[in-house]
C-alpha cells in the first residue's frame, strides 16, 4: 500500500510535456500498484471549484440528484468530480479502469485484465505529425502503440504489452474514443474550497487519490508540486499508513499539515507551504468520505 500511495504522490510533478507526465505517473502505479481493482465508473463525489480543468465534470451516477451535498462548516464552492474526458466505446470487456490521471487538458486511464493484459489510453494535445487515419508503431519488447487525431489540436494514444491485441483490433479501439466525460471512483463524495483555486491535478487508483488545488495566479505551465501557494490533498484507505508529503528529488520547505480520520476509516491529509492555514481547515472539514 504504501509502495503505491508514493506512485500516487510522484505523480503531482506536472511536466510542460504532457505525454511525459501521463507517462511517468502510469509507470509507477504500474509498478507498485495493489491487486484490487478499481470498480469502473461510480461516484457521488462533489467537487470543490470554479474554473476546474478539463476532465474535470459535476458529472453524477445516474439516479442520483444533480445538486450538491452542502458541508457544513466548508469552504465557497463544490470542487468538480473527478472524470476521464473521454469514452472508449470499444473497451475489451475483459479490462477494466485500475488507475487514472486528470492534469490541465490531457488526461489517460490504465485498464488492467486477465494474465498480466494491460492498455494506457490517453489523450492530449496533438504534434503535427500526427495522422488523422490512425498509425500503429511497435515499441521494444513487443508493446505496441496506435495514435489518431479526433479533433484539431487533440490526439489519443492506446499502448498496450506484447503482442496482447492484433493491429487491426488497436485501431478499432483507437477510432471507438470520443470526448465524452466518464466519470471515475473517488474516495471522497463532498469536497469544498474557496473561489479561485482550481483542480490541477487528480490522480486515483484502487486505495489512494492525490489531487493539488492552485490559486489563479500560478501560471498554469508552471509544476504546480513546485509552487508553495498550491495545497496537495492525499486521501488514503483504512488501515494505509498516513502518506507523507515530500518528494525525494524535489523536496518542499517544511509546511503546514492538517490531517483528518474521514468515514470508513479514510485518512485525508491536506497540506501546503505558503498556503492559508484558514484554507487548510476548510477544505478539511468540508471533507466526507465515499
Amino acid at each position: 500500500m504504501r509502495k503505491l500511495r508514493e506512485a500516487l504522490k510522484t505523480r503531482e510533478a506536472l511536466a510542460p510535456d504532457p505525454d511525459a507526465v501521463l507517462a511517468g505517473a502510469h509507470g509507477r502505479i504500474r509498478r507498485r500498484r495493489t491487486q484490487r481493482r478499481v470498480a469502473g465508473a461510480a461516484a457521488a463525489v462533489a467537487v470543490v471549484i470554479a474554473g476546474a480543468g478539463a476532465g474535470m465534470s459535476l458529472l453524477r451516477p445516474s439516479g442520483e440528484p444533480e445538486s450538491i451535498e452542502a458541508a457544513a462548516g466548508a469552504a465557497d464552492l463544490p470542487v468538480p468530480a473527478p472524470a476521464l474526458p473521454f469514452t472508449v466505446d470499444n473497451l475489451p470487456p475483459s479490462l477494466e479502469l485500475s488507475s487514472w490521471t486528470v492534469a490541465g487538458g490531457s488526461a489517460s486511464g490504465r485498464y488492467e485484465g486477465y494474465y498480466g493484459t494491460t492498455m494506457e489510453i490517453s489523450v492530449s494535445e496533438a504534434g503535427p505529425d500526427v495522422a488523422g487515419t490512425g498509425t500503429v508503431t511497435y515499441l521494444s519488447g513487443g508493446a505496441a502503440r496506435a495514435q489518431l487525431r479526433i479533433e484539431p489540436g487533440k490526439v489519443v494514444t492506446v499502448v498496450t504489452g506484447s503482442r496482447q491485441f492484433p493491429e487491426a483490433g488497436l485501431l478499432e479501439i483507437v477510432k471507438s474514443v470520443r470526448l465524452v466525460p466518464t466519470p471515475v471512483h473517488s474516495m471522497l463524495r463532498t469536497l469544498r474550497a474557496p473561489a479561485g483555486l482550481t483542480v490541477r491535478q487528480w490522480s486515483g487508483g484502487a486505495e489512494a487519490e492525490y489531487l493539488t488545488l492552485c490559486p489563479a495566479e500560478v501560471p498554469l505551465k508552471t509544476p504546480a508540486r513546485t509552487d508553495g501557494r498550491c495545497y496537495e490533498i492525499t486521501v488514503t484507505s483504512a488501515g494505509a499508513p498516513v502518506p507523507i508529503t515530500t518528494k525525494a528529488l524535489t523536496p518542499l520547505p517544511p509546511g503546514k499539515t492538517v490531517r483528518r480520520l474521514l468515514n470508513g476509516g479514510t485518512v485525508l491529509t491536506v497540506s501546503t507551504e505558503l498556503g492559508a492555514e484558514a484554507v487548510m481547515e476548510a477544505i478539511s472539514t468540508s471533507a466526507v468520505g465515499s
